[in-house]
């Protein structure tokens, strides 16, 4: 028992005398320069981020580039002026490159070299390729260089802002491409309504302007094997449609407006929805459905059996009456 409790004082004291030991040195180092040990850097990464904003869409080949706005600004020190920025990189992405979850790529930013330390402060903003569906960062991007002195010389501290004044530190520049699909459906009703007879369809598609669009867009579905298998946007495109029948047009950008127009057919009465909008969302239906209604002809109308049946009871009852009056006279 006693050899316990020797034991355990020996274990409490030097425990004590590490803690202390620690404890001794952190105050040591609490007088000391304790700023984080900084190195130069020669270049600064942004990352970027290519998002398919739907399932089942093919987003296009993009590289993203960055352009510097104006000259930089010394913000402390000094400096008269601020020197350029060197080589930007693209970060550059293959077609169907984007994901739901995001593809990443980074761009490169070279910094010059400084002779004064002080605070340089650039602009940086997105290149607008105009690629339809694709959204591009439309706000300024900030990137500050903080030049320090160092033991052997300057060093180059950086940091990149992309997002507004007062929100978390980013240094993230995400991309999305949006695009959905367009759907023709057909319908046919009525006791002569023909649902093995083909209706004429005419699709076309109107880009926005200014913007860079695919050569074509891949259609699917329908029974008719002489329709069209893709589509071009600003050029009208002919279907021919029966009962049951829908095609799709995958893959067509936001902001693209189509319209469905039917050629007429005697005889049908047509009803429809979406024939004419705008591709905002993964999926747009423009449905038509004819109507052929008419008269079956069975050689006596339903409708004027019952006066026959009377017209011919009053006639038999006026026959026998006759019959009986002649043989009465007889």
């Amino acid at each position: 028992m006693k050899r316990t409790k020797k034991l355990f004082a020996v274990l409490l004291a030097t425990v004590t005398m590490l803690c202390m030991g620690t404890t001794a040195f952190a105050a040591e180092g609490d007088g000391e320069n304790t700023e984080p040990a900084y190195t130069d850097a020669e270049t600064v990464t942004i990352t970027k981020k290519y998002v398919a904003l739907n399932a089942g869409t093919t987003s296009p080949a993009e590289t993203f580039t960055l352009t510097q706005q104006g000259d930089g600004v010394v913000t402390d020190g000094d400096a008269e002026s601020a020197p350029a920025l060197e080589a930007v990189t693209g970060a550059v992405f293959t077609e169907g490159a984007a994901t739901q979850n995001g593809a990443t790529k980074e761009i490169t930013v070279t910094l010059p070299k400084y002779t004064r330390v002080g605070v340089y402060t650039y602009t940086l903003k997105e290149t607008d390729n105009k690629t339809a569906g694709v959204t591009y960062h439309s706000k300024n991007i900030k990137l500050v260089v903080t030049v320090i002195q160092g033991e052997n010389g300057r060093l180059r501290v950086a940091g990149v802002h992309t997002e507004d004044e007062g929100e978390t530190k980013s240094a993230e520049i995400t991309n999305t491409y949006s695009a959905g699909t367009l759907k023709v459906s057909k319908t046919v009703t009525g006791n002569l309504g023909d649902q093995d007879k083909y209706f004429t369809f005419t699709v076309t598609l109107t880009g926005e302007q200014g913007k860079n669009y695919a050569d074509s867009y891949a259609v699917t579905g329908g029974s008719y094997k002489e329709n069209p298998t893709t589509v071009k946007v600003g050029e009208p495109a002919v279907f021919h449609l029966k009962h049951g029948d829908t095609i799709s047009i995958s893959n067509l950008p936001y902001g693209v407006t189509y319209t469905v127009t039917e050629t007429a057919e005697e005889g049908y009465t047509t009803e429809k929805s979406g024939d004419s909008g705008s591709i905002s969302s993964a999926e747009a239906t423009a449905a038509f459905t004819n109507t052929k209604e008419g008269d079956i002809d069975t050689g006596i109308k339903l409708d004027s059996l019952p006066y026959i049946l009377v017209f011919a009871g009053a006639l038999a009852l006026a026959v026998i009456m006759v019959i009986r009056k002649r043989r009465i006279s007889d």
